[in-house]
């Protein structure tokens, strides 16, 4: 259900663009919004040229807010990459403010380089659930600057240099989706308790086991991505301490890690639930394997290796017995931190899809040497338990929930 017009008009949508470069559109996104019934202000971050359209909150108080002087900063050898920095920081103070005293609805931003950096170093700091919308030229990979936020991105298709029909379009519906992200009722809190799962498509049936279990008994499962900017997001939601506890099912980000994996590795998987003394279960899936880009860009390294095309974009390469020792000895440095919030579930019969004693990933010496080195390089208080299935097989889905339930019982 939405809200009335009227409600929404009580509050303003802040845009943020800098104002030099992207003046034209911005006054355009303006009228957009107030055309469907928004109040707006406009913060102006721009660095360099006059200002194009007027700005409700100027660069120079921008500026101030971050106790910087541009024009100085300017003159230094890296002076273009510091007033990017203050004027994001600027920018950042002045939103929490407006969001603290209820005077926003909502951010949207606009940019190419420069306004994409600034308008995402603001939004990936605002509040979860918070509107916020980057309309981006996308000169960069904009997936690392997101954090663990919900920023709606809407590619500009054309650059952002002057209007256009392609532009004009892609800015009212910039402007109707924040109408109507403004306009929604406030959800009712779930009064359930929630799991946090890492999933893959090698380990989907064990998560959809595992969540039928779970919800089953009475919970709500969040299933993320194990794998680049999803490991990232999971742990940072782990941290907020929303999850009652974690099934980490599927750790791959550690092997795209030591091995330099295709996605984006982030070296903080694994010690978010066990800093955080929170219950959790860790198996093994997807450790028997890194993950490459399309099959005729492996290296001849990796030709010798068993592999396997997982889809057009990915290759699945299998991680040898020598890789595997090491692969054991990061994952058991990382759950030492836990100790007693921590079991490790060992599929005997394969840590993933193809991992299965016919499948194209299958090496049982390799895994084996991985639960071995496991073993000797956990603490004696971090139980290491060792089911007779393949992780994909219902019975080891029932094993893990049954071994966190208990973990949870014990709290």
């Amino acid at each position: 259900m939405q809200k009335t017009m009227e409600s929404s008009r009580e509050t303003y949508v802040i845009i943020i663009g800098t104002l030099d470069t992207k003046g034209v559109e911005v006054s355009y996104l303006r009228t957009q919004l107030q055309s469907s019934g928004l109040l707006t202000r406009i913060i102006d971050v721009g660095i360099s040229s006059a200002p194009a359209c007027h700005a409700d909150i100027s660069r120079e108080e921008v500026a101030s807010k971050a106790t910087a002087d541009i024009c100085s900063i300017l003159n230094q050898d890296d002076g273009k990459l510091k007033a990017m920095e203050a004027m994001a920081r600027g920018a950042l103070l002045l939103v929490e403010e407006k969001i603290s005293s209820a005077e926003t609805a909502g951010v949207v931003a606009l940019g190419g380089g420069v306004g994409t950096w600034i308008g995402m170093q603001v939004m990936s700091a605002l509040p979860f659930g918070f509107p916020k919308i980057m309309i981006s030229t996308l000169p960069f990979d904009i997936r690392p600057y997101m954090g663990s936020k919900d920023i709606m991105i809407i590619p500009s298709v054309t650059d952002i240099l002057g209007l256009n029909p392609i532009l004009r379009k892609v800015l009212q519906n910039a402007a109707g989706a924040v109408a109507g992200m403004v306009g929604l009722d406030k959800l009712p809190q779930s009064s359930k308790k929630v799991i946090g799962i890492t999933a893959l498509g090698v380990t989907t049936p064990l998560v959809t086991a595992c969540k039928e279990i779970l919800e089953a008994q009475g919970f709500e499962v969040a299933a993320f991505h194990g794998v680049g900017v999803g490991g990232k997001i999971f742990e940072d939601w782990v941290q907020t301490g929303i999850f009652s506890g974690v099934l980490d099912l599927t750790p791959h980000d550690i092997t795209n890690f030591l091995f330099d994996g295709i996605s984006p590795p982030y070296p903080g998987r694994l010690e978010s639930a066990a800093r955080n003394k929170i219950p959790q279960v860790v198996a093994p899936g997807g450790l028997d394997f890194i993950s490459r880009g399309p099959i005729a860009t492996l290296s001849e390294e990796d030709r010798q290796k068993q592999h396997y095309q997982h889809s057009p974009m990915f290759t699945h390469v299998r991680v040898i017995s020598a890789e595997m020792e090491e692969v054991a000895q990061v994952v058991a440095d990382k759950l030492n931190i836990g100790q007693d919030s921590t079991i490790v579930a060992i599929p005997l019969q394969g840590f993933s899809y193809q991992g299965h004693a016919t499948g194209h990933l299958a090496d049982s010496e390799a895994d084996m040497t991985f639960v071995r080195v496991l073993k000797q390089r956990l603490n004696k208080d971090i139980p290491v338990i060792e089911v007779d299935a393949h992780i994909n097989d219902h019975s080891f889905a029932e094993a893990v929930c049954s071994l966190l339930l208990q973990l949870i019982e014990s709290k």
